[in-house]
């Protein structure tokens, strides 16, 4: 076998992919042919540095995991319910007719009645593990944005041009009283919506600012309060990063970066 017919067979041999037979072909021609050697050398390698890079992205979210757990709670009622009523149906069976019919109406009103008082409970908890996932996925959002995004403007006069975009005035904070560099801004999608983008630079470290609609994205509830003078914030890490978030009339601010939490809280509070 020739070079021509080795090279769309090396994809599959290093997959595992190949039949037995067409593995010993591959093998006796690798013995001879030290380029078809080198092009295998060089899938593994990328193998090996694709498996690296998607490794911090292979665990589980926190987002997936409330989900998960409100998956497997959901379950486990449906299964107790179920006992429930196949242990009740085991007992009309041995019960006289003269007794059965009290007794399945008592379990049918005992039923009735479970089901009128835990359904809200069980309601208001999916609505809690919903708004908690929902939040969680937004934090890993901003964190995704903040590693990745690169500004498209750098001029500042051109940060009204986002406000119909994002729903609220777009403006970039003035943090030179902290040493902070404006770079530039962009737009990003966040929780289905649009949100700018503000990229700055203090002290050599990579910080973003973003603008958004309060009221259709709230970080709240995910987030510890706590007070910078007498302005509350609300101030977490995902992933190593420092997350921080605010609100002016109507107008949300979070910011991401690889600062402390106690830095990441005074900047939020002078936001605005």
């Amino acid at each position: 076998m020739n070079c021509h017919g080795v090279i769309p067979l090396l994809e599959p041999f290093l997959d595992g992919e190949l039949q037995p037979e067409r593995v010993v072909e591959v093998e006796q021609h690798l013995e001879e042919c030290s380029r078809c050697n080198e092009r295998l050398r060089l899938g593994r390698a990328l193998r090996l540095s694709l498996r690296r890079a998607m490794a911090p992205s292979a665990e589980p979210s926190a987002a997936f995991r409330a989900r998960l757990a409100g998956a497997v709670e959901a379950s486990r009622q449906r299964e107790w319910e179920t006992r429930v009523l196949e242990r009740q149906v085991e007992r009309s069976r041995m019960l006289s007719w003269r007794t059965i019919l009290p007794v399945a109406a008592a379990a049918a009103m005992t039923l009735i009645w479970a089901a009128s008082v835990d359904k809200p409970d069980r309601s208001e908890r999916a609505a809690r593990l919903e708004n908690a996932s929902n939040v969680d996925d937004l934090l890993e959002e901003i964190v995704n944005h903040h590693l990745s995004s690169r500004p498209e403007v750098t001029s500042a006069s051109l940060l009204p041009s986002f406000d119909q975009e994002v729903g609220v005035p777009v403006r970039a904070p003035s943090l030179t009283q902290y040493g902070a560099r404006w770079e530039g801004a962009s737009l990003v999608p966040m929780h289905h919506q649009r949100a700018a983008s503000l990229r700055y630079k203090v002290a050599g470290h990579e910080m973003t600012i973003y603008v958004y609609d309060s009221s259709r994205v709230q970080l709240e509830n995910r987030l510890p309060r706590r007070l910078v003078g007498d302005s509350p914030v609300y101030v977490g890490t995902r992933r190593g990063f420092s997350i921080g978030a605010t609100e002016h009339r109507g107008v949300g601010y979070a910011l991401a970066s690889d600062l402390n939490d106690a830095e990441t809280a005074e900047l939020v509070a002078s936001l605005h």
